[in-house]
C-alpha cells in the first residue's frame, strides 16, 4: 500500500492530465505529449510497456493481440502514461524483482483508476484493494 500523500500526488496527475487536456483518454494525451505508441508484437505475456530512448524521451509499446479491443489498448496506455508521469525520474526495469518496480507498477495502476473512473467498482473503493487486487481487478478488463 502507498500513503496518502503519494496517493494524492498520483490523484492530482491524473486530474491534471484531464484539465489540460480535456480528454480521459491517454492515447490522446500521449499523442498530445508526442509520446510516439507503436502496437507491435510482444512476448512472454507483456501487454505493454514504455522505453526510454538515449535522450530520455518515453516511446510506449502495446501488444498487437489489444489492437481489436479499443479499452484494453487505453487502458495499458494509461498504465504506461502513469509510469511516464510518476518514474520518469528513475530507471524502472521490469525484469528484474525488486520492491520498488512493485510499488511503480502499483502507482500506475492506480494512475488507471484515477485517469479512468469509468472502470472504477460500483460495489468496492477501489483504493481499499491490495496491490494485487488491483492488479487482478484491472486485468479484468483487459481482453
Amino acid at each position: 500500500m502507498i500513503d496518502q500523500k503519494r496517493y494524492r500526488k498520483i490523484k492530482r496527475a491524473a486530474e491534471k492530465c484531464f484539465n489540460c487536456f480535456a480528454t480521459r483518454n491517454p492515447l490522446k494525451i500521449l499523442n498530445k505529449l508526442e509520446v510516439p505508441c507503436s502496437i507491435i508484437d510482444l512476448e512472454g505475456g507483456l501487454n505493454g510497456f514504455t522505453h526510454m530512448n538515449q535522450k530520455g524521451e518515453p516511446w510506449v509499446y502495446i501488444n498487437k493481440r489489444y489492437r481489436h479491443d479499443d479499452l484494453s489498448v487505453r487502458i495499458i496506455a494509461a498504465h504506461e502514461l502513469g509510469h511516464i508521469l510518476l518514474h520518469s525520474e528513475s530507471d524502472v526495469n521490469m525484469f528484474e524483482e525488486d520492491t520498488d518496480f512493485s510499488n511503480k507498477e502499483y502507482e500506475a495502476d492506480i494512475f488507471v483508476m484515477e485517469l479512468m473512473p469509468k472502470i472504477q467498482p460500483y460495489y468496492r473503493d477501489y483504493t481499499t484493494f491490495s496491490p494485487e487486487e488491483l492488479r487482478k481487478y484491472i486485468y479484468s478488463w483487459i481482453c
